[in-house]
């Protein structure tokens, strides 16, 4: 080659380089740095006067860049004696990465992070080169996700398709397990149940190509616990592109697992099991009460109903199963007055004979179709368990400005509910001395709660029980809106008499159900 084709061909190579984003640093065949471009210049801190001196002195850790080969990474071997990122601060340090390797470069209170790869050059100057691209920016975000990460209770994982890991949380400080040790490239795969591995690869398959988002039930491998359920969520990660693969975070959910199956069975037991014998039962009753003995008759007539009771006893529990577990929860604005309104409706119709009053305020409440059951049932059990000769009923819909709530009281002038049974529901658990004797107080629990209400009860005086909802209010500006409008002393419903039905003829509610 003539000096002005050697001279042409420079020209262009510094051309090309300059015009490369990433960092380039050409070596030559002894090892020296031949050429570097001003990107690398920049940001490593390079200049004329390293141009010509061995990489491996010039570079930050240059002795283990120079054994860098194209298309390889160096080995955990080699990085063995090199200073990583968690040995030291103010230095220096390099770590493995599957396109090379990975160099963290501080300056001044910042570190520069830098994926460095070498690949060929075939040109009579030089064999090779080793190109640096900066992902600094990527680290601070990926540093930032971990330390939110840190936050939850979840174990987090960051994997690619195949199911490598990438980052993983560190192990939450909760009662709840977690999976076996997971480490960085490593597979996530091999601490998942063979039964379920697949299902878990192809849901990692799917959100890579797709980006669709999936939650399974899937058992991993515990620390000293065995095989744990897990519900393991998996979305990919487009909105974060820092942080560069699919997030994975697992719950330990073995307990609640346990109890649905527990449920599952004794709603089978409840739905055939019981109702089959008991059917037996009865229609073995049913041809001893033909019998012409009083006594065998008498005897027959307390087996039947018995078992009918135990019969609408598991109908009860499978109900409330069924009420609980199969209807939307999801929590929203619930007109309670047009419900109150409505249930107060019906018991009329089946009860004619009994009294009444009512006063109920116009508003809403935050909460879910349920409360109508819970509304119903204590209306319900308030005069189904009335022995007074004149059953009366008083409900009251309140909104309470000063606490931004929802009271729903109501009492009757029935026998009361024993203070162990109040305590229990209190308590909120039962024992052999303090238990409910029925279901209808824990399925009113179970609704309130799940609307972040409250439940109370109490005696009313002289006699019987009142029984008071209370729910986060919902509307308030709206609410204030009719206030401003509303005439005074006018209110929706049944007007009370004067005085309060408490100074004359006492009401109270019972919520059991029946023996």
């Amino acid at each position: 080659m003539s000096r002005s084709e050697e001279h042409a061909d420079d020209e262009l190579t510094t051309a090309v380089l300059s015009a490369i984003d990433a960092g380039v640093i050409v070596i030559d065949d002894e090892g020296a740095i031949q050429r570097a471009n001003e990107t690398v210049r920049d940001k490593l801190g390079l200049s004329e006067a390293n141009i010509g001196v061995s990489a491996s002195e010039a570079l930050p850790l240059g002795e283990y860049l120079t054994q860098l080969s194209p298309g390889e990474s160096l080995s955990e071997t080699t990085l063995a004696p090199a200073p990583q990122p968690a040995e030291v601060d103010a230095e220096p340090a390099v770590r493995s990465h599957t396109d090379g390797v990975e160099l963290i470069v501080p300056q001044g209170d910042i570190k520069r992070c830098f994926v460095v790869k070498a690949t060929s050059l075939s040109t009579a100057a030089a064999d090779r080169l080793l190109l640096f691209e900066e992902v600094s920016a990527q680290r601070r975000i990926e540093s930032q996700f971990k330390t939110a990460m840190g936050y939850t209770s979840d174990t987090v994982v960051v994997v690619r398709s195949d199911g490598t890991v990438r980052y993983v949380s560190d192990p939450p400080e909760t009662a709840t397990k977690s999976p076996s040790e997971i480490s960085v490239s490593k597979n996530l795969l091999k601490i998942v149940h063979p039964d379920d591995r697949s299902t878990l690869e192809t849901a990692l398959e799917i959100a890579d190509e797709t980006g669709d988002a999936s939650i399974h039930h899937c058992r991993l491998e515990t620390d000293n616990n065995g095989w744990r359920m897990f519900e393991v969520s998996i979305r990919e990660n487009r909105s974060l592109p820092a942080v560069d693969g699919l997030i994975v975070t697992a719950r330990d959910v073995t307990d609640r697992h346990q109890f649905e199956q527990r449920r599952q069975v004794m709603n089978r037991i409840l739905r055939h099991d019981l109702r089959n014998d008991m059917n037996v039962v009865v229609g073995h009753a049913d041809m001893l009460l033909q019998s012409d003995d009083d006594q065998v008759t008498t005897h027959a007539e307390t087996i039947r109903q018995k078992a009918l009771s135990l019969v609408n006893l598991g109908d009860k529990v499978r109900t409330i199963d069924q009420q609980l577990h199969g209807v939307d929860r999801q929590l929203r604005q619930i007109n309670i007055a047009q419900i109150v309104r409505e249930e107060i409706s019906t018991i009329h119709d089946e009860y004619p004979s009994v009294i009444i009053r009512s006063r109920i305020d116009e508003t809403t409440i935050i909460g879910n179709t349920l409360i109508r059951t819970a509304v119903r049932n204590v209306l319900d059990n308030s005069i189904v368990h009335n022995d007074n000769s004149c059953p009366e009923i008083e409900v009251e819909v309140d909104r309470r400005h000063e606490t931004n709530r929802v009271q729903v009281e109501i009492r009757d002038n029935g026998p009361g509910i024993p203070e162990g049974e109040r305590r229990a529901i209190t308590n909120e658990a039962e024992t052999p001395l303090e238990h409910i004797s029925g279901l209808g107080l824990w399925l009113v629990k179970w609704i309130v709660d799940g609307m972040d209400g409250s439940l109370s009860i109490s005696q009313n005086s002289p006699r019987g029980t009142v029984v008071t909802l209370s729910f986060p209010a919902a509307d308030a500006d709206k609410w204030d809106e009719i206030e401003e409008q509303r005439p005074a002393d006018v209110a929706d419903g049944i007007p009370f008499p004067s005085g309060s039905m408490g100074d004359t003829d006492p009401i109270g509610t019972t919520t059991r159900s029946e023996e």
